[in-house]
């Protein structure tokens, strides 16, 4: 049934635009949380074998967008930032390589976390985008307590669906949900579990 309303709380797909916060994080275990016998030797930070990364994209004043990426290399990123948003928007990223080529189709300014730096000039940063990884990551461990990789998508929809709907009344979000739910294909059991 929770995945069912996950379903209906699916992120919209109009594209963004103005001053956007992009930012990725890894979703998963910490090794030493774990039984010896099932710790991944050597896997730190952004270990792809034992977390799920995460892509955001946060139009300041407006919604938050969030999916789940294979990895965050560069040609990952450059093609989710392509998809969601128009041109003439300014981005906001950190310092992480993969934002490096943006700039060739973006106003694009970034502020230097390897040197501590989080906030420049007053506007430039991406704390928006790092509030909303912190909000999803305190449901993760304080609710769910462990995402399956395969349904951390659903997840992430959850997550995106309440922040962006934070503001509205609780009548019009269970009105837009019960729409979304009748309006959906159906999610069969078997697909859950297989």
């Amino acid at each position: 049934m929770d995945h069912r309303i996950r379903k209906a709380m699916k992120q919209g797909k109009s594209q963004l635009f103005g001053t956007i916060e992009v930012d990725e994080t890894y979703v998963g275990g910490k090794e030493h949380n774990k039984h010896r016998n099932k710790r991944v030797i050597g896997a730190r930070g952004r270990n792809l074998d034992t977390k799920t990364p995460i892509f955001g994209m946060l139009q300041r004043g407006g919604e938050i967008r969030a999916s789940v990426v294979p990895n965050a290399k560069m040609r990952t990123v450059e093609q989710k930032i392509v998809e969601n948003f128009q041109l003439g928007s300014k981005i906001h990223t950190d310092d992480f390589v993969s934002y490096d080529r943006v700039k060739n189709w973006y106003q694009h300014e970034t502020v230097r976390h390897s040197l501590g730096q989080y906030v420049r000039d007053g506007l430039i940063h991406t704390n928006g985008a790092e509030s909303f990884w912190a909000l999803f990551k305190r449901g993760y461990v304080g609710i769910y307590h462990w995402m399956s990789p395969k349904h951390m998508q659903r997840y992430v929809d959850e997550f995106a669906c309440r922040f962006n709907t934070s503001q509205q009344s609780f009548a019009d979000v269970f009105a837009a949900m019960v729409t979304s739910a009748s309006d959906s294909s159906p999610l069969p059991y078997k697909s859950l579990i297989q």
